[in-house]
């Protein structure tokens, strides 16, 4: 039985590491069974991960039932008087065995994220990534058991001021209404090299027409293939979740109370009212709490909104005329800030019976159905989002509408792992080989202010981009905000693979314990 519940662990592990980029590990099992009614809703859209589990449970409950009838008692352990003094030996050889071999790992597998300095968090995601072998995956399961978050090292720095005062919130000149939307699992197709623009390029990718100001490009993200709980966090919080460990992974547990002044909290000091419109139910993967803790006043999740059970049934203009009549309140003359989260492009994609148009056979033809499958539904939120922007955008009065992607699908891997798929000059020049997988897109655009657009070529990190949207609003900053904006281009976009790593140390500090955003 001990046997066969270690194979279950490296089955189960092998099998997330292919759907979604990380090997699994006791805090992984504690965080989803927080909430396990909503969270087992996951196995409906990836029927396949469902019915890895259910034979795995069904073949560990049958191994124990043989057992039971068909072994035979071992002599020894049987055996009168020392029958119980055997089986107590086996025991305790058996757990002194499986305790000692926790401790020895290979040298990728050693990998732990150090208080001392935030940059070796970066190792936690590496190990969780490029785990292999029985021994590694064994270590990273029993040794990963903790959702708990550290702060790195209290520092005294000198390069950031300290406030003395509040900002005055009641002299803002404008409150721009602010649509932001959440694009699931999103890379920008014109990355693929050689694919023609009536597949792979979409009106989202580009400048709105309608809009007077335009300001987006890449996007570096926090994770790969899922984790869209992590760009939540990050955009929410201006962090990076592997700043506090391995815990930071489970950020709406162990972070999200944790924030004093996350973005939708600033926006609410400011007299917004802030709304969150979500596509699951409102507790998978302690979404809702998470959210209150962001500042939002209002929130809404699948039951709220009578959406479909299928998430791929769930296109993105549902949810967009969803939140706009939410929004809508004539007894209510405040300015909204509105979060709004898809799921149309949620993986798995290219499985099934799915059904690639003609318009997109030769992406099959050559990508594979995942891409194929990819692009198509691409095209939907393209042809959805630009719609409903325009007509957001043709208000007389000020708005801003926005959007960005959480995280590459699995089934870009088939391309951005391969270079020689790549156009290389449409990639992000501040970004390695190894990064592109972490790429994604973003996209502000308003209707009021000097005309301009900025289409940039390097890469944000998504850790700058609540205060990006706050000063393309024209909103005050707060001090975190500003230091923010500094930072971001002392460092060329990046955050923990800044150049300056002793800047983004004295950064991370102002803002956590100088300003005690976190406690």
């Amino acid at each position: 039985m001990l046997l066969y519940l270690l194979c279950f662990i490296l089955i189960t592990s092998m099998v997330k590491q292919a759907y979604l980029g990380m090997v699994v590990s006791l805090a992984d099992v504690y965080f989803f069974l927080l909430r396990p009614a909503e969270n087992f809703h996951l196995f409906i859209n990836y029927p396949l991960l469902g019915i890895s589990l259910l034979g795995l449970c069904l073949g560990f409950a049958l191994c124990v039932i043989m057992g039971m009838k068909l072994e035979q008692p071992v002599y020894l352990m049987t055996r009168q008087p020392h029958g119980h003094w055997t089986r107590m030996t086996t025991a305790t050889i058996s757990l002194l065995l499986g305790i000692g071999a926790s401790f020895v790992s290979s040298e990728q597998s050693r990998a732990q994220a150090a208080e001392s300095d935030v940059f070796a968090a970066f190792q936690s995601m590496y190990e969780m990534q490029q785990t292999g072998g029985i021994v590694n995956r064994l270590n990273v399961f029993f040794n990963n058991r903790s959702v708990e978050a550290t702060l790195p090292t209290k520092l005294v720095q000198m390069r950031f001021a300290i406030p003395t005062s509040p900002l005055n919130t009641d002299t803002v000149a404008i409150r721009p209404d602010i649509f932001m939307v959440l694009e699931e699992s999103t890379f920008d197709s014109t990355f693929i090299r050689d694919c023609a623009p009536a597949m792979c390029d979409n009106t989202m990718l580009h400048p709105l027409t309608v809009a007077q100001r335009t300001q987006q490009g890449p996007l570096m993200v926090h994770s790969t293939g899922g984790g869209t709980w992590l760009s939540e966090f990050a955009l929410m919080s201006g962090f990076d979740w592997r700043v506090f460990g391995r815990g930071g992974a489970y950020a709406p547990v162990s972070l999200a109370p944790r924030l004093q002044l996350a973005l939708p909290a600033r926006l609410r000091t400011l007299g917004y009212r802030t709304i969150a419109v979500c596509p699951t139910e409102g507790n998978f993967l302690s979404a809702q709490t998470a959210y209150s803790y962001y500042g939002f006043d209002e929130f809404y999740a699948a039951s709220d909104l009578k959406l479909p059970g299928n998430w791929q049934e769930t296109y993105d203009h549902i949810m967009f005329d969803k939140a706009l009549q939410i929004a809508q309140h004539p007894d209510d003359d405040r300015p909204v800030f509105i979060f709004v989260l898809t799921i149309r492009n949620h993986g798995p994609h290219g499985e099934g019976n799915v059904v690639i148009p003609q318009a997109f056979h030769d992406a099959e033809k050559h990508y594979g159905a995942a891409i194929a499958d990819y692009l198509t539904r691409m095209r939907d939120s393209s042809t959805d989002f630009t719609h409903f922007a325009t007509q957001w955008l043709k208000s007389s009065h000020p708005r801003v509408i926005g959007w960005f992607g959480d995280h590459q699908p699995e089934a870009a891997w088939d391309v951005t792992q391969q270079p020689t798929l790549l156009q290389r000059n449409r990639l992000p020049n501040n970004v390695t080989e190894k990064q592109i997988q972490y790429l994604t897109h973003y996209q502000l655009s308003a209707n009021f202010g000097e005309a301009n657009r900025v289409v940039a070529q390097d890469a944000l990190d998504i850790s700058y981009l609540g205060a990006q949207l706050e000063a393309f609003a024209g909103l005050p900053l707060s001090s975190g905000a500003s230091a923010s904006r500094e930072v971001a281009i002392k460092c060329n976009g990046m955050m923990l693979t800044c150049v300056d790593h002793a800047l983004i140390d004295d950064y991370l500090s102002y803002r956590i314990y100088q300003l005690a955003e976190v406690h």
